[in-house]
Formats: C-alpha cells, structure tokens, sequence
C-alpha cells in the first residue's frame, strides 16, 4: 500500500472508531442525538502548493461529512463532533487525500455520585513544518487521548472532592518525536462558598515518557493551585493561582514557573457577548489539544482547517491574552477575537516566538433563505531566536441560499496571503468554492 492510502486508513479508522466507541454504549440508542451534514462541491485554486513562483493551478473535487453525536443523562454524559472530508485533485497535483478531525468528551458513572470513567479525545489536523506554508503536503493527523477514573467523596456539607487518574496517548502521523504516553493523578477539594461561587485546591502530578529517547526528553510535572469560580446569570469569572514545576530525569533543566489563568463572560443582554482570558503557564501540544476539548463537541464543526500546532516533544511557558465580541442580531451578527502571545520552549528553542493577530466575521440575512458573509483574520509571529517574521492574512466573502430546511447551496470567495522577512519566502493563494449541502 503507498504511504498516501496508508494514511487514509489511518485517518478513516480513527474518526469511525471514535464514533462507533459512543455509539454503542450501553443504553444510549434511545438517548442518543445526531446531526450531520454531507457536502459536495468544486473548489478552483490558483496556487494549491503556495509556492513564490510558478504556481500550480488545480480543480479539486471536495466531499465531506460532519456529524455531532450528543447523549445526556444522569449516567451518561457524552458528546463527539467530527468531520472527514475527501478531496479529489482532478489534475494530480497531489494524491486524493482523506482527513478528519474529532473531538469528543464522555463521562460514565459506574457508582452514582461515587465512581466515574471519563474519556476524551482530540483528532486534528495540523502542519507538519510550522515555519513552512500551509500546503497540501504539509500536513498530518494528530491524536490525542485521554482516559481515567474519578473517585468522588464528601468531605462535609459544602466540602467535597475527587480523585482522578488519568493515562494519556500523543500520536503524530509523521512527526514521531511527539509520540508519548502519559500517566497522570489529581486530588481536588471544592468548597461551595454559597448557591454561586466555589473555591477548590488541587494538587496534580504527570509522567510524561516519549517513545524516542534520543530527541525527545521525559519528564514529571507538578501543579499545585487554588482556582476561584462565580457563576451569575449574565456573568461567569474564573481564576487560578499556583506553581508548576518541570522535573527531567535524564538530565538538567528542571524549571518552575507560577501558574496563572482567568477568565471572564458576561452577557450584558441576548445579543452580545463579550469574554476575557489571560494565561501564564506551561503547556505543550498534546495538554493544548486536550484543553481545546469544549462546547465545539456539541455542534458540526463545518469545514475542515490545518491547525498552527508545533508538534514536537518540547513543553513551552505560555503567556497569553485573547478578547472577544460577539453580536447576534436577527438578522446581523459578527465577531471578533484579537490577542497576544509568547511561548518560551524549553528544550526546543529555536520555536520562541512572539504572536499576535486579530480575526473577525460578519453575517447579514440578506432575505429569509439568502445570507452573505465575510471573514478576515491578521497573524503576525516573530521568531525570535531564528530572527524570522511571517505574517499571515486570510480574507474571504461567501453567499448562501437554502432551498429548504435540509438543502442549501453556497459559493465562497477567499484568500490567504503569508507575508515573510525571509527572502523568496512570500506566497499568496485564491480560490473559489461551490458547494451543495444536505443537512439532517
């Protein structure tokens, strides 16, 4: 078989077996939830490898697949969203390529209100050389999972805790470095301050062993922390304040660092939305994939995107402070999101970088069944220890009609532009995209 199918099963197997894994719990086909949309369409790219110079025009035959299964019950709690997506490179620029990506969360009570097994899973896409442009060949799946029991006890009235153990598979298609298991532990204490606020101390450790020991170094790593949360009608706020330590065992620079994250919501009324989040820690690939588990795993994801990822082996302290907007009107709504980061790596520094940019979208009901729409996101990263700059623009205009509550068709407009200080290293891209969609 050549490596392009062999990637394909790969990718086939791990977002049906995700789906299936849910699908067939005990007791939850009467429960159980699905949406799914197909897609079909045509996309025309002007520069499909994003090259300088001479670029390579191609048609590509495109058909996805998203669905988003839900299950809720006091046993149960589950939900997994994904999309696989086929494209077709009708002038063999490339081999067809099958990719999917998934993300779900389940919670099983064994023992109610004692004994909980939990499972998450994060499938994505993402590059396989960071600093090179997003190209066909430049791609690969990563997986993430992670899987555990949770001892729930009462300490008292308003005092109550759980114990969690946790073992972790990272798996890259092509970048084996990454590759590693993880054996993690949690104690947590949760103090109901009163019917809206609580206050919780938790103490974490995880090992962390690579499956290449030549580049890849393993480590523990400690969290102790207190977090404060308030919950209110219109307005949610989060804060944790604590220590991490890095601890190798196959050499020096073990490091510790404070830990510090908030995050606020409010909703002053229905139809805006305004949010905060600001974070210093350590973090690495696989943890980020794991946090990225959230409210996504409840709706179709819509078409499929390369992530940013550099997925390597290394830990990095994170700095970072993101805003966002929202207005969701009858017939308007937009967004937007800017933020600031740095990542310091620890054993890979050459990836250091400064990042900030800014994305916003917009969509207007021009009629009961006809919106137009547009998008536009600026990132600009330095990294700082190869003295390199990209900054990557992405614009685009897209107009939708349905002809139904299950049928509609849309033609899209975009762009995506990199911008680098390195010479002969700029490229720009423009397609245009028809599409018919069928919704359950």
């Amino acid at each position: 078989m050549s490596r392009s199918g062999a990637r394909n099963r790969y990718r086939l197997g791990t977002v049906h077996a995700l789906a299936a894994a849910l699908a067939t719990l005990p007791g939850t086909a009467a429960a159980l939830r699905l949406d799914y949309s197909a897609d079909l369409g045509v996309e025309r790219n002007d520069n499909v490898a994003m090259t300088p110079v001479d670029p390579v025009e191609e048609d590509i035959l495109r058909a996805g697949l998203d669905f988003a299964l839900t299950h809720d019950t006091a046993v149960i709690q589950a939900s997994l969203a994904g999309r696989a997506e086929y494209r077709d490179y009708l002038g063999d620029a490339y081999d067809d390529t099958l990719d999917g990506t998934a993300q779900g969360r389940l919670n099983w009570f064994a023992l109610p209100e004692r004994l909980s097994f939990t499972v998450e899973d994060n499938l994505s896409v993402q590059p396989v050389d960071t600093l090179a442009v997003n190209a066909p060949g430049n791609r690969q799946q990563v997986n993430v999972l992670s899987l555990g029991p949770n001892l729930h006890f009462d300490l008292g009235s308003s005092l109550r805790g759980r114990a969690e153990l946790r073992y972790t598979d990272s798996d890259a298609e092509i970048t084996d470095e990454f590759n590693s298991q993880r054996l993690g532990m949690a104690v947590r204490t949760i103090k109901e301050l009163g019917p809206t606020s609580q206050l919780s101390l938790n103490v974490q450790g995880q090992r962390v062993d690579f499956d290449d020991d030549v580049i890849a170094r393993d480590y523990t790593r400690y969290d102790l922390f207190a977090r404060y949360a308030r919950t209110l009608a219109n307005f949610e706020l989060g804060f944790d304040g604590g220590y991490s330590r890095l601890s190798y065992r196959d050499g020096p620079g073990s490091r510790s660092e404070p830990l510090l994250r908030a995050n606020a919501d409010w909703t002053p009324g229905e139809r805006h939305r305004l949010s905060l989040s600001a974070s210093q820690q350590f973090s690495d690939a696989a943890t980020e994939a794991l946090v990225a588990i959230g409210e996504d795993a409840t709706t179709t994801p819509g078409p499929l995107l390369v992530g940013d990822a550099v997925v390597n082996a290394s830990p990095y302290r994170e700095r970072r402070i993101a805003l966002g907007y929202t207005f969701t009107g009858t017939r308007l709504g937009f967004s937007v999101e800017p933020y600031v980061d740095r990542l310091d790596y620890v054993d890979a520094d050459e990836f250091d970088q400064e990042g900030h940019g800014v994305a916003a979208a917009i969509g207007w009901q021009l009629r009961p069944r006809t919106t137009i729409g547009a998008f536009a996101s600026v990132d600009r990263i330095d990294y700082l220890q190869l003295t390199v700059e990209h900054e990557t623009r992405r614009y685009g205009v897209h107009l939708q009609h349905d002809w139904s509550r299950h049928l509609s068709g849309r033609i899209e407009w975009a762009r995506h532009e990199r911008l680098s200080n390195v010479p002969g290293d700029d490229a720009e891209q423009g397609l245009v995209y028809l599409s018919i969609t069928y919704r359950r």
